[in-house]
C-alpha cells in the first residue's frame, strides 16, 4: 500500500513538469533569455514536489482501528431428560363376568368352594390346568388362601402360556350309597309378586337328616297352561320379595331354607288357581353329585 502512494506521488511531480514546460511563453523572444527567471521557476516547482513526497512519506499507512464486536452469546449445555420406562408386569389376572365360586379343585362340580369372587373382582392367575379351562388364584378376600376358578365366563389379561402347569388333586370320588339319615320336609308357603308380570312361588325346606344339602333342583309344570318350571342352583339362597341375598353354600343338619323358581324359573304370568306340580331334587353335593333324595309336591297358589 506504501509502495502505491510513492508511485503516486512521482507521477504527479511527473505531471507538474510537464505542465510547466508547456507554460513557457509560444512567443520569440529576440532578446538574451532571462535565465535567472527561469532557474527560480524551476526550483519553485522543485520545492513543491518534494514538500509532496515528504508529506506522503511522512503520512505512512493510516492506523487501522479495530471496532469492538459484542461478546459472543456463551452456550450452557443441559443435561438430557432421562426417560424411565415403567417395567411390564409379568402377572396374569382375571375378571369374572359374574359372581363365580372359586374351589378347593378342578374340576369344579367335585369339590368344595372356598369362597365366592364377585363379578368385576381382579384376581391374581399362579397356575393353569392342562387343559387350560381352569386357574389356581390368590384369594383377593384372604391372605395366604388359594383356590380354583372355572374359565366359562371371565376375562384373562397377561401371557396365560407362561403360567405354570399345576398338579391338579386327585378328583374325590362321590359317594351313592344311600344315607339312611339324608331327609328333608318340603311345604309350600305362599306366591310372591316379582313385579308383573312375573310370579313365583315360595317353598319351604327343612334338613331333618344327619347330612347337609348342597344342591337343589326344581321341575315341574302349570297343569293349567303347561308352563315348564326348571331351576337348579348349588346355592340355597335368601330372599327379599324376588330379590336373592347371602347365598347359603349348604343346608346343615336341622337348618332349614327357603327356596323359589327365580332366576330361572319364574312365571310371566300370574298363576293364581292352576295346580302346579312339583320334583324337589336336594343332592349332597354340587351339580347333583353324592346323595340324592327327591320329593314331589303339589299345590295350588
Amino acid at each position: 500500500m506504501k509502495s502505491k502512494r510513492i508511485f503516486s506521488t512521482l507521477l504527479a511531480f511527473v505531471v507538474v513538469l510537464t505542465l510547466s514546460a508547456c507554460n513557457v511563453p509560444s512567443a520569440v523572444n529576440t532578446g538574451s533569455p532571462d535565465t535567472a527567471s527561469t532557474d527560480n521557476g524551476k526550483a519553485d516547482i522543485e520545492q513543491a514536489a518534494g514538500t509532496i513526497v515528504a508529506q506522503t512519506l511522512t503520512a505512512g499507512a493510516p492506523t487501522i482501528t479495530q471496532t469492538p464486536q459484542p461478546p459472543l452469546e456463551s452456550f450452557t449445555p443441559t443435561a438430557t431428560q432421562t426417560i424411565t420406562l415403567a417395567p411390564i408386569s409379568d402377572k396374569v389376572t382375571l375378571v369374572v363376568a359374574k359372581d363365580t365360586y372359586c374351589r378347593q379343585g378342578a374340576p369344579v362340580a367335585a369339590f368344595k368352594y372356598v369362597v365366592i369372587i364377585k363379578s368385576g373382582q381382579l384376581v391374581e392367575v399362579l397356575a393353569r390346568n392342562p387343559e387350560n379351562d381352569s386357574y389356581y388364584i390368590k384369594n383377593p378376600y384372604e391372605a395366604n388362601s388359594t383356590c380354583w376358578i372355572y374359565g366359562k365366563e371371565l376375562t384373562l389379561d397377561g401371557n396365560v402360556d407362561a403360567l405354570d402347569i399345576a398338579t391338579l388333586q386327585p378328583t374325590p370320588t362321590p359317594t351313592r350309597t344311600p344315607t339312611p339319615n339324608a331327609n328333608f320336609t318340603l311345604t309350600y308357603s305362599s306366591l310372591i309378586d316379582c313385579g308383573a308380570p312375573n310370579y313365583a312361588f315360595k317353598l319351604y325346606i327343612q334338613n331333618v337328616g344327619a347330612t347337609p344339602w348342597q344342591f337343589i333342583s326344581i321341575t315341574g309344570s302349570d297343569t293349567v297352561t303347561g308352563f315348564a318350571i326348571n331351576h337348579t342352583s348349588n346355592v340355597f339362597d335368601q330372599y327379599s320379595g324376588c330379590s336373592t341375598m347371602n347365598p347359603q353354600d349348604a343346608v346343615a343338619a336341622g337348618d332349614d331354607t327357603y327356596a323359589m323358581n327365580v332366576n330361572p324359573g319364574e312365571f310371566n304370568y300370574n298363576p293364581s288357581g292352576h295346580q302346579i306340580n312339583l320334583n324337589v331334587k336336594l343332592c349332597t353335593l354340587d351339580d347333583a353329585q353324592g346323595t340324592c333324595v327327591t320329593k314331589p309336591i303339589s299345590f295350588t297358589p
